[in-house]
């Protein structure tokens, strides 16, 4: 096994894991206190090892069977297992043995907040906070819960009082971040945020944060700085790669964008995906040879990647190399061929080649998948219009109504469609709900009619 896996622990919660391993793990039997076999469990907790937790946890329950420790550690693995119920049972059970005991009305929080019974989570990890023991812990969970509830203004309390504690967790930062967002507080974050690093200067995470908060204000020179200045903490910070390059291309900066993802390079194993994206910058500025360049990369890293195929042949078709396209996106449907990207990718291209039956099949294809989602749909939607297959568009319009009541794109193609048909009436029922801007595009002749055209919702500036 890699011992990278133990960064983020000591050296003596180390030996005690692999000696764990060494032994148990091969069959063999060595003895451990109730405390080692604690700190060996939580391990497991913590890189998500489900399958040795599992064993450590029986493993214990043979060594003591009523300890309390042991007993919470397999009501704890019973929620990682959605076995809600049954851990509840264990905890309480526990609970009635210790009322007192700070570690049990804690877990007893954690499995009322897995059920969703926020209000009996908050209450009992107020209690487990009387002792003062891993309060960033019990806080960020005390926030999370009001969170569940949408209280977020005492969520945002919470999380910076977790967060002002010694023993706060990373990711309380940016569930904090998240918070201020849905509270419409994204300004309050950032002041908050300016004065955490002021404690503590060399916390990437934190940086992260004030850059994604800048981001989410258009601010994106200062983003682009917070990200650099969480760069420089932590060189290996691929995520803080990724937004800064997402902030340098809204900017405009095209080349910078690039440069940072290929300063990444190094820092994922995933370069398959980092260069995908770099085809997706160049293609957005319609530098369809980049884009292929990269695409190619991208390919070779993961060959066996459909939907890298497809967009590759995409790129070529907008290029307008229709032959070389052609055979990527075979190839693509014979390595996915029920994909719903590839099925959609596959229809624009036929699409382009004026293969309308193909494309259609393509379509229709497209859309009895699962994971065919709404742009997907939208672009489907778009192409019976192109071809003015209004019947069959107005009953898939229709229907996606059901699933998105009043949505203004659905309702703007149901709206030109009815017009085309004649469908007056059913076109004003629809009228409230559409996009102005949308149907002058797709439908400006609308306007002119006497009876829809005044219909058309203005807005106030108009």
């Amino acid at each position: 096994m890699n011992n990278d896996r133990f960064n983020d622990f000591d050296e003596e919660d180390r030996q005690l894991v692999l000696d764990f391993e060494n032994t148990v793990l091969r069959g063999g039997m060595q003895f451990f206190d109730v405390d080692e076999l604690e700190v060996i469990i939580d391990y497991y907790f913590e890189v998500n090892d489900m399958e040795s937790l599992q064993r450590a946890v029986e493993y214990a329950e043979q060594l003591y069977p009523d300890s309390t420790t042991v007993r919470l550690r397999r009501a704890h693995l019973l929620i990682a297992q959605e076995k809600y119920e049954s851990a509840l049972k264990i905890i309480k059970q526990l609970r009635r043995q210790e009322p007192d005991n700070t570690d049990v009305a804690y877990s007893l929080g954690v499995a009322y907040g897995a059920v969703g019974e926020s209000r009996k989570a908050i209450d009992l990890f107020l209690e487990a906070a009387a002792d003062g023991w891993m309060l960033g812990r019990v806080y960020g969970n005390i926030a999370e819960e009001y969170f569940n509830l949408r209280e977020y203004d005492e969520a945002i309390r919470y999380y910076q009082l977790a967060l002002d504690t010694d023993s706060f967790d990373p990711a309380t930062l940016y569930n904090y971040l998240d918070t201020s967002i849905q509270a419409g507080r994204v300004e309050d974050a950032i002041v908050y945020l300016k004065s955490f690093v002021g404690e503590h200067p060399y916390s990437g995470d934190a940086w992260h944060c004030i850059g994604s908060a800048y981001r989410q204000l258009g601010l994106y020179e200062q983003a682009a700085d917070a990200y650099e200045y969480a760069i420089a903490i932590d060189k290996t910070d691929y995520y803080s790669y990724l937004d800064l390059s997402s902030v340098q291309e809204a900017m405009g900066q095209t080349g910078d964008a690039v440069s940072t993802l290929l300063r990444a390079r190094d820092y994922t194993s995933h370069r398959a995906d980092l260069y995908r994206d770099i085809a997706y910058i160049y293609a957005r500025v319609d530098n369809a040879e980049m884009a292929i360049l990269y695409f190619r990369k991208a390919v070779e890293e993961n060959p066996d990647d459909a939907e890298l195929h497809a967009s590759l042949a995409l790129t070529y078709s907008v290029a307008g190399d229709l032959g070389t396209a052609l055979p990527i996106i075979k190839k693509a449907l014979r390595m996915a061929p029920n994909n719903a990207e590839v099925l959609g990718t596959a229809a624009l291209i036929y699409d382009a080649m004026d293969n309308f039956e193909a494309a259609s099949d393509f379509y229709e294809r497209m859309i009895t998948c699962e994971e065919c989602s709404e742009l997907q749909c939208q672009r489907y939607l778009h192409f019976l219009y192109k071809h003015k297959v209004y019947e069959v568009m107005i009953d898939f319009a229709t229907e996606s109504l059901e699933l998105y009541p009043q949505h203004p794109f659905y309702s703007t193609y149901l709206v030109a469609a009815c017009f085309h048909t004649n469908r007056y009436n059913r076109a004003a029922q629809n009228m409230p709900y559409i996009d102005p801007a949308l149907l002058n595009e797709i439908c400006p002749e609308i306007v002119d009619h006497p009876r829809l055209g005044p219909l058309i919702p203005r807005h106030d500036s108009d």
